[in-house]
C-alpha cells in the first residue's frame, strides 16, 4: 500500500527530484569536471567514521566548481523542504484538521477556553528587520529561487504541457547556475536597506494586512480586539560599532522607506480604481460622494475633467483616480542636508490619506464585510504603514552620548563621576547648553538628530520615533539621548528604549530603570509618552557572556522584574527581543519563544527582530511569509490563554540553581587560557573576514575575544557543526538531574507544563540534533596537538551530559524523536553537507599554509554552502 506523498518525512523529494535532475543536466551541460561523479564519492566516503575523505582535486578552479555545485544542491533541497511544508499545511487546512499555530487552531482554543471579552488585552506587535551579517547570499540569487519556486509549483498537464514545465524549471536553474552566488564587493548599507524593502514588498505589505484581517474575524466574532502588528527596521539606523552608518545612510533609508511606500500604494490606487465601479445609485450617500470628489477636483482640475471624462457613471473611481493625484504630487524626496519638500497640493501626513481610503470604503458600504477584498485590504495597510512603511529604530552606544555630555558641558563634565554627570544631566533636560561636537562621532550624532528632527518636522514621528542606546549601564545613560535631542531641537520626540545586553546588566537592569525614575524629568518625559518604556533585551551578547542556560533565563527573570517594577510604578512595560537566527543567539521557533514569556509578559507589547537569513527562510516566498506571520501572531494570542500555574517559587528556585550551574561552567571554558587559540584554529573565525556577506565590521575594536561580535561568534561554532554556543554549559546543569530522582520529577514536571522549559529544552535538542561530532572531529586536526587533546575531550563530555539529561528528561531516545519529519530532514543534511566540511578543512590546511587568493575562494564557497545546508549561519 504506498503512503501518500504529504504524509511521508520526505514527501520534499516531489520537489527535489525534479530540482536536482535539472541541476545535473545543466551542469553536465556547462562544465567539465564530474562535479557530480566527485560530490558522491565525497558523500560515500564522508560515512567512513574512520576518517574524512580527501578531496577529489587539488585545482582551486575545480574545487570551487564542486563545492558550488554541492551549495546549489543543497540550496534547491531547502526549497523543495519550503514547499512541501507549504503543501502539508494547505492540505491540513482543506482536511479540517488544522496545523499548529494556525487561525483555524487558535478559533478551536478559543471556543474551548470562552474568554472574556471585557477582560481581554490589548495586544501590540511589531516585527523589527535587521541586517546583520547572517545572509550569506546574493539577493540577485534569493529572486532566481523564488522565480524558480513559481516554475516548480506549476502543475503540468499532458505530455506537451510536462515538456514545456521541465524545460522551463530547467533554465531556470541554468540562470540560477550562471549567476555568481559570491559577492564581488562587501555590501554597503544602502544594498542592505534594498534587501530589507524587497520582503516588505514582495511579501510583508500584503501578507500581513491579510493575517491580521484573518484574526480579526476570528477574534472579532467572539468580541475580542485582534492584535496589531506593524514593521520596522534597523537597517541604515543601527550605527552602534558600524562606521558605515551615518546620518545620510539614515537619511537615505528614510528617504526610501516613503519612495517604497509611495511606489506600493500607486499599485494599490491603479487596482482600487479598477474594482470601485459601482453606479452612482448603488453607493452610499451619492450626493456627499459627488460634494466630496468636486472638493478634491478643485486641487487637480486636469485630471478631475479626465476623470469625470472617463467615468461619468461612477464617482468612486473618480475619488481614486483624484486620490492618486494627490499621492503622486506628494514629494517624497529630502535635501542632503534632511529637508524635505512640503506637502503643497499632496499630503501633508499620511493620515489624510488614511481618512481618504476609510471615506472611500465607507462609500462602497458602511458594511466593513460587503467591501471588496482590495478595498478591505489597503485601509488596514494604511493602518499598517501609513506613508513611512517600516518605523526606522536607531542605536548608539552609550559611550558616544557620555562623550557628547562632556562636550555640551564644554568638558567640565570631562572627570564627574556617573551619578554627579546624572544630575548635571537632569538640570540640562529643562534648559541644555549648547553643543559643539569635537570629534567625528559627535559630529554625526548631532547630524543624525537633525534628520531626526526635520524628518519629524515634516512627516510626524510614526516612521522614526525609537532611539536605542546599547550597553545602557548607568541612568545616565537613558537621560543623555534626551539631552542631546534637545539641545538639537526642543520639538524631537522619541522612546528611549535602553538596551541591556550582558548578564550583570540583565540582572541590574531594575536598578538603572527605578534610579532613572527618581530623575524628575525623566519621568515627565515617561509621563508625556503615555507612561510607556520599552526595553530590549540583547540575546547574543548575553549567551555569548553567560551560555545559552544562564543567557535565556536571566532574560527571563529580568523581563518579570521589569515588568512587576512597571505596574508598581503605574506604567506600561514593553519589550524588545533581540534574537538572531541562530540557536547561540536566542533562535529557535518565535512562536515557542512568544509563549515562553513570564505570566506578567504575556499582554505586554511585545517586539522581535528578524535578522539574516531568518528573513529569505521566512519572508522570500509570499505564502510561507503567511505562515510565518500567522505563528508568531497567533502565538501571542495563544499565550494569553494558556493556563499553566507555573512558574512557582520553587519551580523558580530550582530553575535559579541550575542556571548558575551552567553559568559556572561556560565561563570555565571560555575564560580557560587557551581556548581563545583553540577557538582560532577549529574554526574558519579568521578566514571569515574575507567575506562579503555583511557592511558590518566582525570586532568591536579588538582582536580578542571580548570584542569579537556575537553573530561571528556564532557562526564560526556552526561551520565547524559544534555548535558550542548552542548548547554548552546545560549539560553540566541538566545532568544533575540524573543522580537526584527528585529533581527529575520536577524538571519532567516544567517540561510539560511551563513554557519556559518546553523551549529551553526543545531548543537543546534541536541543537544536539543539528551537531554533527563526525564532522567536528574533523576540525580537530586543525587544532596543535595539546590544545586538541586539552578541550576535545571536554567537550565531548559536556555533549554527552546533555544527551543524557535530555533523555532522561523527554523519555526520547534521540532529541526531537517527537518531531519526526524534522528529525528526518536535519539526518538526511547530515550526509549531505559533509563534503564541504571535508572541503573546507582541506583547503583551510592549505591556506594556513600557503596564504593565496585561490584557496581564499574556495573557502569563501565552503562557508556560504555550509551557512545554506545546515540554513544558519550566525
Amino acid at each position: 500500500m504506498s503512503v501518500h506523498p504529504l504524509a511521508r518525512h520526505d514527501g520534499w523529494r516531489r520537489y527535489q527530484e525534479p530540482l536536482w535532475a535539472a541541476l545535473d543536466r545543466v551542469v553536465a551541460d556547462e562544465e567539465t569536471w564530474p562535479l557530480a561523479r566527485w560530490a558522491a564519492a565525497l558523500e560515500e566516503a564522508g560515512g567512513d567514521p574512520a576518517g574524512r575523505p580527501a578531496p577529489p582535486t587539488a585545482d582551486a578552479r575545480a574545487a570551487a566548481a564542486l563545492v558550488r555545485y554541492v551549495t546549489e544542491r543543497l540550496r534547491l533541497q531547502n526549497l523543495a523542504e519550503d514547499l512541501f511544508r507549504l503543501d502539508r499545511v494547505r492540505a491540513r487546512r482543506e482536511a479540517g484538521t488544522p496545523p499548529r499555530g494556525s487561525v483555524e487552531d487558535l478559533a478551536a482554543r478559543l471556543a474551548a477556553a470562552a474568554p472574556d471579552p471585557a477582560a481581554w488585552p490589548a495586544l501590540r506587535g511589531r516585527l523589527v528587520l535587521t541586517s546583520h551579517p547572517t545572509e550569506s547570499t546574493r539577493r540577485t540569487v534569493l529572486q532566481h529561487v523564488r522565480r524558480i519556486a513559481d516554475q516548480v509549483r506549476r502543475i503540468p498537464r499532458g505530455p506537451v504541457e510536462r515538456a514545456r514545465y521541465e524545460a522551463a524549471v530547467r533554465e531556470a536553474v541554468r540562470v540560477l547556475w550562471r549567476t555568481p552566488n559570491q559577492r564581488p564587493r562587501r555590501p554597503a548599507v544602502g544594498d542592505e536597506i534594498e534587501l530589507g524593502l524587497v520582503y516588505v514588498r514582495d511579501t510583508l505589505f500584503d501578507a500581513l494586512a491579510d493575517v491580521l484581517d484573518a484574526l480579526e474575524a476570528v477574534l472579532g466574532s467572539r468580541g475580542l480586539q485582534a492584535p496589531a502588528w506593524g514593521v520596522d527596521s534597523w537597517i541604515g539606523g543601527d550605527r552602534d560599532g558600524h562606521p558605515g552608518v551615518d546620518a545620510a545612510v539614515t537619511l537615505h533609508a528614510l528617504v526610501r522607506h516613503h519612495q517604497v511606500a509611495r511606489e506600493l500604494w500607486l499599485g494599490v490606487l491603479e487596482r482600487l480604481e479598477a474594482v470601485v465601479s459601482a453606479g452612482a445609485g448603488r453607493i452610499h450617500d451619492p450626493d456627499a460622494v459627488r460634494r466630496w470628489v468636486a472638493l478634491m477636483g478643485a486641487r487637480f482640475p486636469e485630471q478631475a475633467a479626465l476623470l469625470a471624462h472617463r467615468y461619468p457613471l461612477e464617482p468612486l473611481r473618480q475619488a481614486v483616480g483624484l486620490i492618486r493625484a494627490r499621492l503622486v504630487a506628494t514629494e517624497v524626496a529630502a535635501t542632503p542636508t534632511g529637508v524635505w519638500a512640503g506637502a503643497g497640493s499632496g499630503y501633508g501626513r499620511a493620515e489624510e490619506f488614511v481618512a481618504d481610503l476609510e471615506q472611500l470604503a465607507r462609500h462602497w458600504d458602511p458594511d466593513p464585510a460587503r467591501r471588496p477584498a482590495e478595498l478591505h485590504r489597503a485601509v488596514r495597510q494604511a493602518h499598517v504603514f501609513g506613508f513611512h512603511l517600516v518605523a526606522l529604530d536607531v542605536r548608539q552606544h552609550a559611550r558616544v552620548h557620555r562623550q557628547a555630555l562632556v562636550e555640551l558641558a564644554a568638558g567640565a563634565a570631562a572627570d564627574l563621576p556617573p551619578d554627579d554627570l546624572l544630575r548635571a544631566a537632569a538640570g540640562w533636560l529643562a534648559e541644555p547648553p549648547a553643543w559643539r561636537p569635537a570629534t567625528p562621532v559627535t559630529r554625526d550624532l548631532r547630524a543624525t538628530l537633525e534628520v531626526l528632527a526635520r524628518y519629524q518636522a515634516r512627516w510626524g514621528p510614526a516612521g522614526a520615533h525609537r532611539y536605542l542606546v546599547s550597553m545602557a549601564h548607568h541612568p545616565v545613560d537613558l537621560l543623555a539621548p534626551l539631552v542631546l535631542a534637545r539641545a538639537v531641537d526642543p520639538a524631537l520626540t522619541f522612546d528611549v528604549v535602553p538596551v541591556f545586553e550582558t548578564l550583570a546588566d540583565l540582572d541590574g537592569a531594575v536598578d538603572v530603570l527605578e534610579r532613572a525614575w527618581a530623575v524628575g524629568p525623566w519621568r515627565e518625559h515617561l509621563a508625556a509618552r503615555g507612561g510607556y518604556q520599552e526595553v530590549m533585551l540583547g540575546f547574543s551578547d548575553s549567551t555569548k557572556d553567560a551560555g545559552p542556560f544562564a543567557a535565556t533565563w536571566g532574560i527571563y527573570r529580568a523581563q518579570r522584574a521589569i515588568a512587576r517594577w512597571a505596574r508598581g510604578h503605574g506604567l506600561a512595560a514593553g519589550f524588545f527581543h533581540g534574537r538572531g537566527g541562530a540557536l547561540g543567539r536566542g533562535g529557535g521557533p518565535t512562536s515557542y519563544a512568544v509563549r515562553a514569556q513570564p505570566p506578567e509578559c504575556r499582554t505586554l507589547p511585545l517586539r522581535l527582530t528578524q535578522q539574516g537569513e531568518v528573513l529569505s527562510q521566512k519572508f522570500l516566498l509570499p505564502e510561507l511569509g503567511w505562515r510565518s506571520l500567522e505563528l508568531m501572531i497567533t502565538a501571542q494570542v495563544e499565550a494569553v490563554l494558556d493556563p499553566s500555574d507555573l512558574p512557582d517559587p520553587e519551580a523558580e528556585a530550582v530553575t535559579d540553581g541550575l542556571a548558575r550551574r551552567a553559568y559556572h561552567a561556560w565561563r570555565e571554558l571560555v575564560e580557560d587560557p587557551g581556548f581563545w587559540e583553540y577557538f582560532l584554529a577549529v574554526t574558519p573565525i579568521r578566514e571569515m573576514t574575507a567575506l562579503n556577506w555583511g557592511s558590518r565590521p566582525a570586532w568591536r575594536e579588538h582582536f580578542r575575544w571580548e570584542d569579537l561580535r556575537a553573530i561571528p561568534w556564532v557562526f564560526a561554532w556552526t561551520q565547524n557543526r559544534l555548535l558550542l554556543p548552542a548548547w554548552y554549559g546545560a549539560g553540566t546543569a541538566l545532568a544533575m538531574a540524573l543522580e537526584d530522582p527528585a529533581l527529575l520529577r520536577s524538571l519532567r514536571r516544567y517540561v510539560r507544563a511551563w513554557p519556559y522549559w518546553t523551549t529551553l529544552v526543545h531548543n537543546l535538542q534541536l541543537a544536539l540534533a543539528r551537531v554533527d561530532l563526525r564532522v567536528a572531529a574533523w576540525y580537530q586536526d586543525l587544532a596543535p596537538a595539546a590544545l586538541r587533546d586539552r578541550f576535545w575531550p571536554r567537550l565531548l563530555e559536556e555533549h554527552r551530559r546533555l544527551a543524557a539529561a535530555l533523555a532522561a528528561l523527554t523519555g526520547q531516545e534521540g532529541p526531537l524523536a517527537h518531531q519526526p519529519s524534522l528529525s528526518a530532514t536535519i539526518t538526511w543534511r547530515h550526509p549531505r553537507v559533509a563534503p564541504l566540511h571535508a572541503l573546507q578543512v582541506a583547503w583551510l590546511e592549505r591556506y594556513r599554509r600557503h596564504p593565496d587568493p585561490d584557496a581564499l575562494a574556495v573557502l569563501a564557497g565552503t562557508m556560504e554552502g555550509i551557512a545554506v545546508g545546515v540554513r544558519n549561519t550566525g
